[in-house]
């Protein structure tokens, strides 16, 4: 599907006069949904969509995987095909195939990025274990994918694509292909892309909310400042940091890579210690293609959501509690 303005057509809707009787109280909520049916954006959306380089259409929505499997859906992704899945996708991108009626196929990553490398699934994609329908990149922890290199795979495998990027809201910036990023308050999602069609098709629960715009670069600023003395703190400990994170680009999950591959262990000597943390779990029901890299991966990174008001003291004991659980 090739990409088409981000402009809806004028229908009827828009032509229709509308009269209130004096005195009448507004449905605001019946005000905007009319408005939305006849293309016109919300003051969110809006502003989200000053974000990105080029003009998208774009939507925020409540819920992520209801969010996921609407915008599969519509791709005109077909139930019982198979989805090509990040190996190290989130739960909440796999309960979203399956709400959709797709079957999900997980595929290695990159060992550099932990993201999907297109010559590697070029290479895999023959394999599937059934009739393909759709490709979801799954962004590494915040980390952008290459939007261009998937608009580029899909030109040529033919197939549609829905990029997860629910981290990654400080570096998405285009959207050549559909993109679910996740808001920065931290509930709600929305949806971009240059074509109009794909992001006006979804039919899942508006956002409603603190959507925490207003206060995100405030909190940016503090996360960079907290993850710079996070990697001062932990140089000599063993434990390494996803490429470009707190210098250029920043998301509150800092997910850590472990000398050991005992990053199940590591995550639950953290929760111990009152430190929020986890590691990748592998669904053992679904399908997978050899992953040797991801499980790699996935024993050795546990994940740890950052606090950007810590103070010395708390990143000290942040500190000091993940030198004793990788000890």
């Amino acid at each position: 599907m090739l990409p088409k303005p981000a402009a809806a057509q004028l229908n009827a809707l828009q032509q229709r006069a509308f009269v209130r009787a004096s005195g009448a109280p507004i449905d605001f909520d019946a005000v905007a949904a009319a408005l939305g049916v006849a293309g016109h954006s919300s003051d969110l959306d809006q502003r989200l969509a000053a974000r990105f380089a080029r003009p998208v259409a774009l939507r925020s929505f409540a819920d992520r995987v209801e969010a996921t499997a609407a915008a599969l859906k519509a791709l005109g992704v077909r139930e019982g095909g198979v989805c090509v899945v990040s190996a190290l996708a989130d739960p909440e991108t796999l309960a979203g195939v399956a709400a959709a009626g797709l079957k999900a196929w997980l595929v290695d990553v990159d060992p550099f990025s932990a993201m999907f490398d297109t010559n590697h699934l070029r290479e895999r994609l023959p394999d599937a274990p059934g009739p393909l329908e759709v490709i979801v990149p799954a962004a590494a922890h915040g980390r952008a994918p290459d939007m261009r290199a998937w608009a580029a795979f899909r030109a040529e495998t033919g197939l549609p694509i829905l990029v997860d990027a629910a981290g990654a809201f400080d570096v998405v910036i285009e959207a050549p292909v559909p993109v679910l990023v996740g808001l920065p308050a931290g509930s709600g999602v929305f949806v971009a892309c240059e074509d109009a069609t794909v992001v006006n098709d979804i039919e899942a629960q508006a956002f409603a909310g603190d959507d925490g715009l207003a206060a995100w670069p405030g909190l940016r600023q503090r996360l960079c400042g907290t993850a710079q003395q996070l990697r001062v703190l932990l140089l000599d400990s063993g434990v390494g940091f996803q490429p470009g994170w707190g210098m250029s680009w920043i998301s509150q999950t800092c997910a850590l890579s472990l000398p050991t591959d005992d990053a199940g262990a590591v995550a639950w000597k953290l929760q111990a210690a009152g430190v929020q943390a986890s590691c990748s779990v592998r669904d053992r029901s679904l399908a997978t293609d050899d992953t040797p890299i991801a499980d790699h991966l996935a024993a050795s990174t546990v994940v740890i959501t950052l606090d950007p008001n810590l103070d010395i003291e708390g990143l000290d004991r942040l500190c000091d509690a993940l030198r004793d659980a990788v000890a």
